[in-house]
């Protein structure tokens, strides 16, 4: 599995917190960057969705063994 290029959406939020700071109202992107940003969400999404299957399926499959031990104690 290659590694997630999350570079996109560190852009976005760069530019999302500069437009906030400096109290724009619009914020502009280019479509190279859109189709970047959607891809990246879009990788992030899958795996992220993959991975909480494995844990689900995994989380199944495992037999829950639960061990309880009496001894009595003791007066003295």
């Amino acid at each position: 599995m290659k590694p997630l290029n999350t570079l996109p959406i560190e852009m976005f939020l760069e530019k999302a917190r500069i437009a906030s700071k400096s109290g724009q109202k619009n914020l502009n992107l280019d479509i190279k960057d859109v189709v970047a940003l959607s891809d990246s969400l879009a990788t992030v999404m899958t795996r992220l969705s993959g991975k909480l299957d494995e844990l689900i399926t995994t989380a199944s499959q495992q037999e829950a063994t639960i061990t309880v031990e009496m001894d009595g104690g003791g007066f003295k």
